[in-house]
């Protein structure tokens, strides 16, 4: 069986790689997401934690709450989905803070941004590379880290300039 080739399995979404588990369709509907008062949007990079994090969160609440995979993985019926749950949503993404939905900043949901030591990261994020069938394959560490250090932590970032998780920095300005 031939692994898919990288251009079968990446799109470019205003200028940012995205692969095909987010469809182009739901990216451009991401702005009529409704979002709620009483969400918490989860932002990080990918492999960062971001399903441990929101498991620990659950159980800070009395109230029953919803989990959902990162908003922008899958495709146009996500974001009906998601309208129809109620509230005390968990909300992971892996977006960019620019590329959130209009609606997370205009409402003052709670936003919890999730860092995770790179070394680590990167580990993970290898191994997740090496066994999903759904993302450009990686042969040997080298040739990954090599990847994933293309970054300069500004403009551009690892794995081929592939998403950087850009959120305002109150440090930072």
């Amino acid at each position: 069986m031939s692994n898919p080739s990288e251009t079968e399995l990446i799109h470019m979404f205003k200028g940012i790689p995205f692969t095909t588990r987010s469809s182009l369709e739901l990216l451009k509907s991401l702005d009529t997401f409704d979002a709620r008062e009483d969400d918490v949007l989860l932002g990080s990079y990918p492999k960062s934690g971001t399903h441990w994090l929101a498991g620990v969160i659950t159980k800070l609440y009395n109230t029953p709450i919803t989990l959902t995979s990162p908003i922008e993985f899958g495709d146009v019926s996500k974001l009906e989905e998601l309208n129809k749950l109620s509230s005390k949503r968990i909300i992971p993404t892996h977006l960019d803070y620019n590329m959130l939905p209009s609606n997370f900043k205009n409402k003052n949901c709670k936003m919890i941004y999730i860092s995770r030591n790179p070394k680590d990261t990167a580990v993970s994020m290898y191994h997740y590379y090496k066994e999903n069938p759904h993302l450009p394959t990686v042969d040997t560490w080298t040739a990954f880290f090599d990847l994933f250090l293309e970054g300069d932590g500004k403009d551009k970032c690892g794995l081929g300039e592939s998403r950087c998780i850009c959120w305002p920095c109150p440090w930072c300005g």
